[in-house]
């Protein structure tokens, strides 16, 4: 299993942004938290949109060069394909 951790923030105008470290400021994908919240128990936290996790999944070896594409994103990308498509 694998958990990754961004923090995040939001600008002036509100858009969520990168919040911290070498690209803070940088905007993530437009609509990304429009998801309804998740819940664990009593905790509650957002969910990144599935078209924002495929935007970011396919984008992240454009926007940080040198970082491979990696076969689990490919296959990340076709389960969330397949989850958002219609029947």
């Amino acid at each position: 299993m694998e958990l990754g951790v961004a923090l995040l923030a939001r600008d002036m105008t509100g858009r969520v942004v990168v919040a911290g470290g070498p690209y803070a400021g940088e905007p993530w994908p437009e609509g990304m938290l429009d998801s309804p919240p998740g819940r664990l128990g009593d905790v509650r936290a957002p969910i990144i949109a599935p078209a924002a996790q495929i935007e970011i999944k396919e984008m992240m070896p454009v926007w940080v060069p040198g970082m491979p594409r990696r076969d689990k994103d490919r296959a990340d990308i076709l389960l969330l394909r397949r989850a958002m498509s219609p029947g």
